[in-house]
């Protein structure tokens, strides 16, 4: 008998494969994409919620080993799922206008049906193939609307993406050479004789995923793919995508923190932590100070995307030194990097596309309130990212920075600092929208209701989010 969530993931894919077929008869209409599309999303969604109910107690192995699922990656495939509703939710109606518009609807479950295997594989080549096909959906789902400045940042992001696999290939070949195994758990197993090989393919990889989550010096791509690009193909990439890749590299540094590499004065374990510390600390500063300036508030959105992959990195960097000295932390690690990725998830996902409606200016926010509430909407979303009690954001960061206290105080206390900068821009965006000040506007049903469904979202599973730690 078919295992309930392969069953729902592959209705999934069934649904994503359907659209472009459905949707090349004369008759058909965009409904029938979008229908189909709802139903392949919320069909992942129901298997990752089943299969989280089973990988929090034990992990879940698919395909022979080739994919493994735990609490953590299931709670994050989970929360994909659950943010691909609420993108699809707010772009149901208009990407419906371009003439590319039956892909945007095929994409979207197709990229959840790569998560899965993305979040969860214990092979290199599984990564390979996942990593493939997710980011040639990103690359396709950026150029997909109808203006000149998606397909200008589809072309950079195409180049980026280019060099990213390159390093992923070259981490492949140095891990074959090091430990003669593609399987992640060659990580912990290499050699010693061949260190300096070893430590060089996972040189390689965490190159490759900078390079995608847009890690200083790696970002350069990101201000002006998020920034520009139309903000409902955006919110599935920076809100769907990312969070496959962020679950990939957790389960990276889990493995690698026990790689015997390094030098005579610094473990293998202290090395990683170390450059992912220093890659947090220039992330989170650089995307914090960037976004001070702007008033196009999709370039601010894109620039603390930056900020939250750092904060995100910072709590990897704890996991790295966790996983060896303290792991009875590692639960508490591991849902800060969970809880804090679904919380950017479900706030960037419907604030992006909202840009794509209500303008990209501060000064096309200002009032936004008045709009049938879509400015409280946005607020409660924007103070979760600043990390405001109780909502999920202050959970996701506060897990994280009790992480990073047990590694480094002065990690802790950078991070803190950029928490307290990035106040100053997500302040003053939700000044102007909170503002009573008569708007003519008219915003999609369907947008207003992904927003109110992702604000009441941030706050009750923030209400539950201790709870949560328990699942991981």
């Amino acid at each position: 008998m078919l295992d309930p969530v392969l069953a729902a993931l592959y209705v999934t894919l069934a649904a994503s494969l359907l659209i472009p077929l459905v949707s090349s008869r004369e008759e058909a209409t965009p409904r029938v994409a979008i229908t189909l599309s709802l139903a392949g999303v919320a069909a992942f969604t129901v298997g990752m919620l089943m299969l989280l109910l089973d990988a929090s107690k034990a992990p879940v192995v698919y395909y022979g080993g080739l994919v493994l699922h735990d609490g953590f990656s299931s709670l994050v495939s989970l929360g994909a799922g659950i943010v691909g509703l609420i993108t699809l939710l707010a772009a149901s109606r208009e990407p419906s206008l371009w003439t590319t518009h039956p892909a945007y609807y095929s994409l979207l479950p197709l990229a959840l049906f790569g998560v899965f295997f993305l979040a969860g594989a214990t092979d290199a080549l599984v990564v390979l193939a996942a990593w493939l096909l997710v980011s040639v959906i990103s690359y396709v789902m950026i150029a997909l609307p109808d203006d000149l400045d998606s397909a200008r940042a589809a072309t950079r992001y195409i180049y980026m993406g280019a060099l990213a696999t390159l390093f992923i290939g070259l981490w492949i070949a140095g891990q074959a050479v090091a430990a003669a195994d593609v399987g992640l758990d060659a990580l912990s197993l290499a050699p010693a004789t061949k260190s300096s090989v070893s430590g060089l393919a996972l040189a390689f990889l965490l190159a490759g995923l900078g390079f995608k989550l847009g890690l200083v010096p790696f970002h350069w791509w990101l201000p002006s793919v998020y920034g520009r690009a139309d903000g409902r193909a955006v919110a599935a990439v920076a809100g769907v995508v990312k969070m496959g890749f962020i679950a990939l590299i957790a389960r990276i540094v889990y493995q690698a923190a026990q790689q015997p590499f390094g030098f005579e004065i610094l473990s293998g374990y202290s090395l990683l932590a170390t450059v992912l510390a220093v890659g947090a600390v220039a992330t989170m500063t650089y995307g914090n100070i960037a976004a001070l300036g702007p008033r196009n508030i999709q370039a601010v959105l894109a620039y603390s995307s930056i900020a939250h992959v750092g904060y995100i990195l910072a709590g990897l960097a704890a996991l790295a030194w966790i996983r060896v000295e303290k792991p009875e932390l590692v639960n508490l690690a591991l849902a800060g990097v969970a809880l804090q990725t679904i919380a950017y998830g479900l706030a960037k996902a419907p604030l992006f596309s909202l840009t794509a409606e209500a303008g990209r200016s501060l000064d096309d926010w200002r009032g936004l309130s008045t709009v049938d509430n879509a400015g409280v909407y946005a607020s409660i979303l924007l103070l979760s990212l600043l990390g405001l009690p109780p909502l999920l954001g202050f959970w996701g960061k506060l897990y994280l920075f009790i992480a990073v206290a047990s590694y480094s105080i002065p990690l802790l206390v950078i991070a803190l600092v950029n928490s307290g900068v990035s106040s100053f821009y997500y302040v003053r965006i939700v000044r102007e929208a909170l503002q009573k000040e008569e708007k003519d506007l008219l915003l999609t049903n369907e947008l207003k209701a992904s927003l109110v469904v992702a604000a009441l979202l941030t706050i009750l599973l923030g209400l539950v989010a201790p709870l949560l730690i328990q699942l991981v």
